[in-house]
């Protein structure tokens, strides 16, 4: 996979944008707090899953 891709992807799911619009979801992880874009989160799981459990080590 291209790195700028998987950064831009990550880049994208870590905004939590907001919305209702049918490309959103909810944020897993989020308790349905954080809706992000469906197309970024399935482009790169990965990316998501890591920085999602980055920041739960960061606060611990």
């Amino acid at each position: 996979m291209d790195k700028n891709a998987s950064a831009k992807s990550g880049n994208v799911a870590q905004t939590g944008a907001t919305g209702s619009g049918s490309g959103n979801m909810v944020a897993p992880g989020t308790g349905g707090a954080v809706q992000i874009p469906r197309d970024a989160f399935e482009a790169n799981t990965k990316a998501y899953f890591d920085n999602l459990h980055a920041k739960d080590k960061a606060t611990k």
